[in-house]
């Protein structure tokens, strides 16, 4: 199972948003998330495994300060969400979601065993424009 597209979302009042049903189609039956900190200020979401295969990583990691410094942060900001109710909303937490500079909108980018979450001003240079031609990447197309 990949994830693979983006969609946008609102957050409300209370900071929850809707898991999109572009992605909820993929992984109908699971209700249990595990959000940490990504790349440019972006939340990764993950599956319970996937979150348990992304861990197994860390730990072998080579065993140097600056690696266990970014275990542990990672680890340490890495929280459990659960989707509620019939729209299917979770909280954002408040710690990652000020982190990553989330306010009223985000979008949610499938990025294979991750779901990228990010403010809508960092998903914006990944939007396709007539400039992009893929040069180079030809074998891939």
């Amino acid at each position: 199972m990949s994830f693979q597209g983006n969609e946008s979302a609102i957050v409300d009042g209370n900071g929850r948003v809707s898991f999109p049903l572009s992605f909820r189609k993929l992984v109908p039956n699971e209700r249990e998330f595990y959000i940490s900190p990504g790349v440019n200020n972006c939340l990764h979401l993950r599956r319970v495994g996937d979150y348990e295969v992304w861990r197994l990583k860390l730990d072998q990691l080579e065993q140097t300060k600056e690696n266990y410094d970014r275990r542990r942060k990672l680890l340490h900001n890495t929280e459990r969400v659960v989707l509620d109710d019939k729209q299917n909303r979770f909280l954002l937490p408040k710690g990652l979601k000020e982190w990553a500079g989330i306010d009223k909108e985000v979008v949610f980018s499938g990025n294979g065993d991750v779901v990228i979450i990010s403010n809508i001003e960092k998903a914006a240079p990944y939007a396709l424009s007539k400039d992009d031609d893929f040069k180079g990447m030809e074998w891939t197309l």
